[in-house]
């Protein structure tokens, strides 16, 4: 048999299959969040000095595209990270930097500065809220560190390292 026909018969098994997951086995629950169409547009800044978000708190319906424009105030950079969406994009002094994407997740994310900058560096943490807050009691926890509602440093498992307060 040629090579090329019987890769080609490969490439059509190969989606063949994929398809036939998608639409017949696959769970309702296992995916992304479909997209809604609509846009939230954000203007964010970094508080000179203060290692602070501005605001902190993002709230946003599942399926929004968020543009998000952070200003940073300090003369030097901060990074803007949420490793779920693997978002990461650096901060320059006194620049307006335009981030755009659509969270394909509900739940709580933390989102933090991701270049070290200071004193204040670890205490540089916001929180995205996905969907509705009682549909997010849990938060999801980025790969460095997780936040739970109370503002305490925790690991994977829920035990507190640490008073962020």
């Amino acid at each position: 048999m040629n090579k090329y026909l019987g890769l080609l018969l490969f490439a059509i098994a190969l989606l063949s299959s994929g398809f036939i997951y998608q639409t017949y086995y696959r769970p309702s629950g296992v995916g992304g969040i479909k997209s809604t169409g609509k846009v939230a547009i954000i203007n964010m800044r970094v508080i000179k000095n203060h290692w602070k978000w501005d605001p902190s708190i993002i709230k946003i319906a599942a399926g929004t595209k968020i543009v998000l424009s952070i200003y940073n105030e300090d003369t030097y950079d901060h990074g803007f990270a949420i490793d779920v969406f693997g978002i990461n994009r650096r901060l320059f002094p006194q620049t307006t930097t335009t981030i755009n994407f659509t969270p394909s997740l509900s739940g709580k994310f933390n989102f933090y500065c991701s270049v070290p900058c200071g004193d204040g560096h670890y205490d540089q943490i916001g929180t995205l809220i996905v969907g509705e807050e009682k549909d997010t009691s849990a938060l999801v926890p980025n790969k460095n560190f997780a936040c739970n509602a109370t503002n305490k440093l925790v690991k994977d498992g829920g035990e507190i390292i640490a008073n962020r307060n």
